[in-house]
């Protein structure tokens, strides 16, 4: 209603009539009233924002998770964007000994020094991606099995 009476008395020769109805319906007054200065508070606040993760994912793909085999040797993943170099560890599932961590790379692929034989058990394998020095993305430990 004070809207309504706001636009009409803008409009000229009609703001008699729309102060002297306001009069006759009793609104007693042809001021509207003024609306609050500040807004109602807001029932809940806005959820904030989730934490941006502190490091990346890199995608294995080669030997993927759960994959057999009687003979392993070659790592791939893909590409990390702004990773300058990659290590990539191999550890036995069963006790947790690190059976090879390569030096770092540049490429996206490792193959294990023919000097490393992987015995017929499990293993995890993971990829470690870098940027001045520090990581900034992992795949985390991946399991496959070299069967005899």
């Amino acid at each position: 209603m004070h809207v309504t009476l706001r636009s009409r008395l803008t409009v000229g020769l009609s703001t008699a009539a729309v102060v002297i109805l306001t009069a006759a319906c009793g609104g007693g007054s042809s001021t509207p009233a003024e609306a609050p200065a500040t807004p109602a508070p807001a029932a809940e606040a806005p959820a904030a924002a989730p934490a941006a993760a502190p490091a990346g994912v890199i995608i294995p793909l080669e030997p993927k998770e759960g994959s057999s085999s009687g003979h392993i040797d070659l790592f791939r993943w893909q590409a990390v964007p702004g990773a300058e170099s990659y290590v990539v560890k191999v550890t036995a599932v069963t006790d947790g000994r690190v059976l090879w961590e390569s030096p770092a790379l540049t490429a996206t692929e490792a193959h294990l020094p023919n000097t490393i034989a992987l015995e017929p058990e499990a293993y995890f394998w993971q990829v470690t991606a870098s940027a001045g020095g520090k990581p900034v993305a992992e795949t985390g430990a991946i399991r496959f099995l070299v069967t005899p």
